[in-house]
């Protein structure tokens, strides 16, 4: 399933700060399962997380966002979160996110635009978010074609799917996996 980067995303603000790192994210060495992941993603930061996150929330939080180990916030997606904001963010995280198309934006001066709980209307092809209810917004930091890609596709593994049947359409030949 692919992200469309053109669909503008609205959407209640969970405010993180620096350095959440990514054991708290997906802390995998205690629930091995995705269900259990989902009950407990972000619990160390805010307890009420797990019970209180909808489909369409936003996060946001300040530098250096998953930091630690290389796992992907894949979780956050199956909770519903609709997009990720970020100051900035760990190398790792961002290519590992990218990579599952889970979308993650850095939007320097995010962390002064909102508080807790205040919708975020989040418009990648103006390369703006904008806090709806101070009307204020900060830039996106805009992602090169190749991501934009990625993300259209749902994630690597996507792209290298479709890449090969259409390789093999253009050779004549069917899928054979």
């Amino acid at each position: 399933m692919g992200y469309d980067l053109n669909q503008i995303v609205q959407g209640r603000v969970w405010k993180f700060g620096d350095s959440v790192e990514s054991d708290a994210i997906n802390p995998y060495y205690k629930y091995p399962t995705m269900e259990e992941l989902k009950q407990h993603t972000m619990e160390a930061y805010r307890p009420e997380f797990p019970a209180q996150v909808k489909p369409g929330d936003i996060i946001v939080a300040g530098r250096n966002f998953g930091c630690g180990s290389s796992r992907p916030g894949l979780v956050l997606r199956e909770v519903g979160i609709a997009g990720i904001l970020v100051e900035s963010v760990s190398r790792l995280f961002l290519r590992n996110n990218i990579a599952r198309g889970i979308p993650i934006f850095m939007a320097p001066g995010i962390s002064e635009l909102v508080e807790d709980g205040d919708t975020l209307k989040v418009d990648y092809q103006a390369a703006t978010a904008t806090n709806l209810r101070t009307g204020q917004s900060v830039t996106l930091r805009k992602f090169p074609p190749m991501i934009e890609k990625i993300f259209a596709v749902g994630g690597l593994p996507e792209m290298a799917r479709a890449r090969y049947l259409a390789e093999m359409a253009a050779a004549g030949q069917t899928e054979t996996v």
